[in-house]
């Protein structure tokens, strides 16, 4: 009689910590960076805007590419090379800080986005692949949640060492951060399907069906970025010093719900399930937009995690289970990539609205956005695909993965 597969075998628990180190990294960057912005470099809430943009300006560019090249040589190499670019752009933010020139930062926030784009197709690509067609949703669930786990760690830490040393020892952590991924990515198996082609043109990278679900996950992670971008700099409005307890109450709350993912996403639709969640993103950014005091901050980042904890995991599945297993790349890369144009475009217009109108003009802005993705996801654009149900009928099988 043949064994079941286990959940969790090792190399899944050695991707979860690869998760953990890069997200670490970019956790990291949102306490601390818009601090970098405005004390070493003079810089304005335009300007964080436009450093956390850039970030999505490197990872839009090359994405197609990094799909190709998954394709063509596989998701571990991919992951490697990505994690080591990371490493050496985190040595980049310390000479950026020293030579109090933006346009330094600039620069290395392009080379981040470069690494970080090659790195997360990567990890997200074997996710969909590593589980038995069984526990795919399970795995995928706490893979999501070791994103989370890295962004608390990341936050907390940052603020933390940035605040007893300096902008210098911040980033040499966040180097060892991802340093860490790179040493475990090396023993990670690859997952590439050997029936996979790579594709041969540009306009071939891009999945039709992934792209209806792209553009609803570019509306809510706009309000992503909306709050881990600034809500360093909004919570100082308020005489708030230590962000991180605020930043850890939204990690913390992201994670258990992360937590009970798997088994949830079994019971109900996952149209339902997206729905109810990103009501409560749109409950969560008015609160913060019309927050008072801190008490209503802490209370806006509970609600905002709540429902923004579903929206990645729930936006990737959708698509994979709504293609053929041979596109899996292509619809992880095209969901993604939607979700680097919020992050470039769409904290670039942030930070101006919030130069123009102050932040709670900005939190308007993103909650009418997501109330226009929720009306897509209750419309034919996207209430008929077949990842809108439970679990998929038949699931595809993963390939095997090889050592």
């Amino acid at each position: 009689m043949p064994t079941r597969p286990r959940v969790y075998p090792p190399q899944v628990l050695g991707l979860f910590l690869a998760t953990i180190g890069y997200f670490s990294v970019a956790g990291l960057s949102f306490p601390v960076l818009p601090r970098l912005v405005e004390r070493e470099l003079g810089g304005s809430k335009a300007d964080i805007g436009l450093v956390f943009g850039l970030l999505a300006v490197g990872m839009l560019f090359p994405r197609p590419v990094a799909s190709v090249m998954s394709d063509r040589y596989g998701r571990r190499p991919l992951m490697i090379v990505g994690s080591l670019i990371v490493a050496v752009a985190q040595i980049g933010h310390m000479l950026a800080a020293d030579t109090g020139h933006l346009w330094v930062l600039f620069a290395v926030r392009v080379l981040t986005g470069a690494g970080s784009s090659a790195m997360y197709l990567a990890l997200a690509t074997t996710a969909t692949e590593l589980p038995s067609p069984e526990h795919r949703d399970r795995v995928f669930a706490v893979f999501s949640t070791m994103v989370l786990v890295g962004f608390a760690i990341g936050q907390t830490s940052g603020e933390w060492v940035m605040q007893e040393w300096g902008f210098w020892s911040t980033y040499l952590m966040a180097t060892g951060f991802a340093l860490l991924t790179t040493l475990v990515a090396v023993t990670l198996p690859e997952t590439r399907p050997d029936h996979v082609v790579a594709a041969s043109k540009m306009r071939e990278v891009f999945h039709p069906v992934a792209a209806r679900v792209g553009l609803v996950n570019l509306m809510v992670f706009t309000a992503f970025m909306g709050f881990n971008a600034f809500i360093a700099d909004y919570a100082e409005e308020f005489g708030m010093e230590q962000v991180r307890w605020l930043l850890l109450l939204y990690s913390g709350t992201t994670v258990a719900m992360r937590l009970l993912q798997g088994r949830v996403m079994a019971l109900f639709p996952r149209r339902t399930l997206v729905s109810i969640a990103q009501s409560l993103v749109i409950a969560g950014v008015l609160i913060l937009a019309t927050a008072g005091g801190t008490g209503q901050l802490y209370l806006g980042a509970f609600v905002f995690a709540l429902g923004l904890a579903w929206n990645v995991p729930l936006m990737i599945l959708i698509a994979v289970d709504s293609a053929d297993e041979a596109d899996r790349s292509k619809v992880v890369a095209t969901v993604t990539t939607f979700g680097d144009i919020a992050s470039s475009a769409g904290t670039l217009a942030l930070g101006f609205i919030a130069e123009s109108f102050g932040y709670d003009g900005m939190y308007f802005v993103i909650g009418a956005l997501v109330f226009a993705g929720l009306v897509l996801v209750r419309s034919p654009f996207l209430s008929g695909l077949a990842g809108m149900g439970r679990i998929r009928a038949e699931p595809v099988a993963p390939a095997a993965s090889r050592t």
